[in-house]
């Protein structure tokens, strides 16, 4: 089948409540939008009622919940027969875990290190049995509770002990043990044959047989065996542990997806478990299905250069390929035979451009006079250490234990340094690193090297003595790992741990306790260059700018959504008057605030007032749901896995008051007020981000239902349901339905001129204008012809005339003045009729 050019992609959310079906039934009007691909939430098999498919069970079957296999096709078929495609969104780093839906995980639980399915999971065997922390009590409680069951499945022809909807089955000899106190002692000696013969399959399902076909043995045995003592001494002999959630984390033996332990670390860089995770997404590609696949996590794999090279072979050249890669200030994307980036680096890009330095400055003197203290780099750092000491105990345990095995070979007379020294050594190395992790195989190349130094030099300022000491032989151990298994297995766990500290530490942590501008803290920011000048953003797309990159404005993962980042960013314009306008609301809503502590506190209740501004008019259920989110991710006050319910209780009903009580009428009288005096200008400001998504050098990615002007939150907030039929009503409408969709006309449009004029976008050159102050505007020309982009990116700039400086032949606007006043040296227009886009000749 013909490859079709991915020229815009539309992201759908599968999940129970929006199933291949239902995407089927809207192909037409997402080709009357203009996009070219689908792009995919993942497909696959997942656990039960899964909100968004990450937590994949099986990565050989695609998901029953969603239409199966048969409703893929159909979508599939349908959109071809509509001239548009789709690409998947594939799972390589982890797999769901817990409860009773992944097979291989259950395999692991039963024959421990012995299934045929260990080598799947990244377990380290040397610390005992396989650690479960699925308890919500300690596991004296929960047997002593009653919390803890033994349960014989017969369809699946295993003895599970199970707490709530946990199943883990019982190892071959324990139940060999029931069977013979049961008096089957043929079936118990086939299912002690399993305990250290060969696990061939055969063998499997007659020992299961024969486990069905004495049930009543069974059921007889189990119920012998209640009382807490003797499932107690039964547990003891199993391949697994459960152990309570909360203290569980110090004790794990499997790497997980950042710190959720419901989510298994797969060894991807296995070639079995390479083959088994793609053989169905790689079998779609070939059979011509599927255009393009989007890697989630690439930086969670051991080798994401040699896994993006051997998907590649798989998948063959006309395939796209895009990797979920979060990139550092001024790093760029490896050379990876991969199309691009999944885009937040421009995401932010674009955001910047819309922040004024001078108000975000003004807005942070204001914090610091709240309690915020240090700059961006300190408070980064501060809750790096914090999570790496909370979250990842294990991780760096389990370093610590490699670097004490090699320590104790190569250093000279003994002087080994102690674990202490290179546990520092180590927990300071991963919080200094600037970015999400280096890509060293057996040699650092200069930029690891780079990225190395610059890290070792920053931990030095932390240590002192022997830990120093300690770096620096870690320092030599990470830029040359040479063929030693030791170095490998250090620098290899080592690169997978700092993109989870710079995850958590950064992303859900720094981005939520340090609120100066809301809109600011987002996926891929840089909180330290938060605004950036019309001619370092020339500077930037030039420089960096991926043709083939995707470009989001929204995702589902994004902090906020691209309109209520435009409101927000707003208030960097005016800053004088919202900090009077909080200082005003501080004094009158005191009253609102718990009488003992006056919680929330400064930092917080700023939070509340940016949130409830970016998402006017809003629901008290929806911002209750954020700000729980919010303080706990932010681990100042509360957190998940100690919440402070008294802190949370008052915050949550100071917001609730806010929006409710009578008392805080006149406060609600002022914000509404504001919002109305900014509408306007954010409307403009997320018009002006859309043209940008869809004009400069990448492929458009639209966030479901984001053509329309919404103001969302985190998820779940931006999974809400969609109103699908009023964007197919509004897209076939008149011009004048409503000002929601107006950026979906805006997308519509720019869409129909990519698909016209596909060279330019393509392989346009990106040419710099000149246009006056607050405005941007560029070219992206192929010979003489291409195309002419301008926005406003101040409000001061829509005011008077706008002239570019520029020679054009021809000028055929698209978008913004129906006419525009051309002379031998530039255009003129109307500065209040843009954001332009025209069509221009030379």
């Amino acid at each position: 089948m013909p490859k079709r050019p991915l020229r815009a992609t539309y992201r759908v959310q599968f999940n129970n409540d929006f199933t291949f079906a239902d995407a089927e039934r809207l192909v037409p009007y997402f080709r009357k939008l203009g996009v070219s691909h689908l792009y995919a939430s993942p497909i696959f098999a997942a656990q039960p009622m899964s909100a968004h498919g990450y937590d994949i069970v099986d990565h050989e079957a695609i998901n029953p919940a969603l239409g199966g296999e048969a409703g893929f096709r159909r979508l599939a078929d349908a959109l071809h027969e509509a001239g548009m495609g789709i690409i998947l969104d594939i799972v390589p780093n982890h797999a769901g875990v817990g409860g009773s839906s992944n097979a291989r995980w259950l395999n692991v639980l039963e024959f421990g290190r012995r299934s045929r399915d260990a080598k799947f999971f990244d377990i380290d065997w040397s610390r005992g049995p396989l650690v479960l922390p699925f308890l919500g009590e300690d596991l004296e409680k929960a047997l002593a509770d009653d919390r803890l069951k033994l349960r014989f499945d017969r369809s699946a022809g295993r003895v599970v002990v199970a707490y709530g909807d946990e199943h883990a089955p019982l190892r071959p000899r324990s139940v060999a043990l029931l069977l013979r106190k049961g008096g089957a002692a043929d079936a118990a000696k086939a299912w002690m044959a399993l305990e250290k013969g060969p696990l061939r399959v055969r063998d499997i399902r007659a020992a299961r047989s024969l486990l069905r076909e004495n049930a009543e043995a069974v059921e007889a045995a189990l119920a012998r065996m209640e009382g807490p003592d003797r499932l107690a001494e039964l547990l003891s002999d199993q391949h697994f542990r459960f152990v309570y959630w909360r203290t569980g984390v110090a004790e794990l033996n499997y790497r997980r997806f950042f710190d959720v332990t419901q989510l298994a670390g797969l060894r991807v860089e296995e070639p079995a478990v390479f083959d088994a995770v793609h053989r169905l997404p790689v079998g779609l590609v070939r059979e011509g299905l599927v255009d393009g696949l989007r890697v989630d996590h690439i930086d969670g794999l051991a080798d994401p250069e040699g896994y993006c090279d051997r998907l590649r072979s798989r998948v063959g050249p006309d395939a796209t390929i895009h990797v979920e890669k979060i990139l550092g200030e001024d790093e760029a994307l490896r050379p990876w035979p991969v199309d691009g980036t999944t885009g937040y680096e421009t995401l932010n890009l674009i955001n910047r451009l819309f922040v004024d330095p001078a108000g975000y400055d003004a807005l942070k003197e204001r914090r610091r006079a709240d309690g915020l203290e240090g700059d961006a780099a300190e408070r980064t750092a501060s809750a790096k250490r914090q999570v790496l000491k909370t979250m990842f105990p294990t991780e760096i345990r389990v370093l610590t234990g490699v670097a004490r095995r090699i320590a104790g070979k190569e250093a000279e007379g003994g002087n080994a340094p102690s674990a202490v020294s290179l546990r520092a050594a180590i927990l300071e190395l991963a919080v200094a690193f600037p970015v999400y992790r280096s890509y060293v195989n057996e040699e650092a190349g200069p930029e690891d090297q780079a990225l190395i130094d610059r890290a070792v030099a920053t931990a030095l300022s932390t240590l002192k003595g022997r830990a120093a000491a300690a770096l620096a032989m870690i320092r030599d151990w990470w830029l040359s790992p040479g063929d030693d298994s030791d170095r490998q297995e250090f620098v290899r766990r080592m690169q997978q741990l700092t993109g989870p500290a710079m995850a958590k530490g950064y992303e859900d942590t720094e981005l939520y306790r340090s609120i100066i501008l809301a809109s600011v803290n987002e996926v891929g920011s840089h909180l330290h260059v938060p605004a950036i000048t019309i001619d370092d953003f020339h500077r930037a797309v030039q420089a960096y700018a991926h043709a083939g990159s995707l470009i989001p404005l929204s995702t589902h993962d994004t902090k906020r959504g691209a309109d209520t980042r435009a409101r927000l960013n707003l208030l960097s314009e005016v800053p004088e008057d919202w900090i009077a306008a909080v200082n005003r609301w501080r004094k009158a809503n005191r009253k609102l605030k718990d009488d003992d502590s006056l919680m929330p506190d400064a930092l917080d209740e700023e939070l509340v007032y940016q949130t409830l501004f970016g998402v006017w008019p809003v629901a008290p259920d929806r911002i209750a749901e954020y700000l729980t989110k919010a303080v706990r991710e932010a681990k100042r006050r509360s957190s998940w896995s100690k919440p402070d319910a008294r802190y949370e209780a008052a915050l949550l009903d100071f917001a609730r008051a806010l929006l409710e009580v009578p008392e805080a009428d006149g406060f609600r009288g002022e914000m509404a007020k504001l919002v109305r005096r900014l509408d306007a200008d954010g409307r403009a400001n997320g018009i002006a981000q859309t043209v940008l998504q869809l004009t400069l050098p990448g492929v458009p990615d639209i966030y479901r239902g984001s053509e329309y002007r919404e103001h969302v939150l985190v998820d779940p907030d931006n999974r809400r349901p969609v109103d699908w039929a009023a964007r197919e009503a509004s897209l076939d409408g008149p011009g004048d339905s409503g000002p929601d969709a107006e950026k979906q006309r805006t997308i519509r449009a720019l869409l129909d001129l990519r698909a016209r004029l596909p060279e330019i976008f393509a392989e346009g050159l990106y040419e710099p204008l000149e246009a006056g102050d607050g405005i941007l505007a560029f070219a992206r020309m192929t010979g003489p012809t291409g195309i002419l982009v301008a926005v406003p990116v101040r409000r001061e700039a829509r005011k008077g005339k706008a002239r570019i400086t520029m020679s054009a032949a021809t000028v055929d606007p698209i978008l913004g003045p129906a006419t525009v006043e051309t002379t031998a040296t530039g255009l003129t227009f109307p500065a209040r009729t843009l954001p332009l886009v025209a069509v221009i000749g030379r």
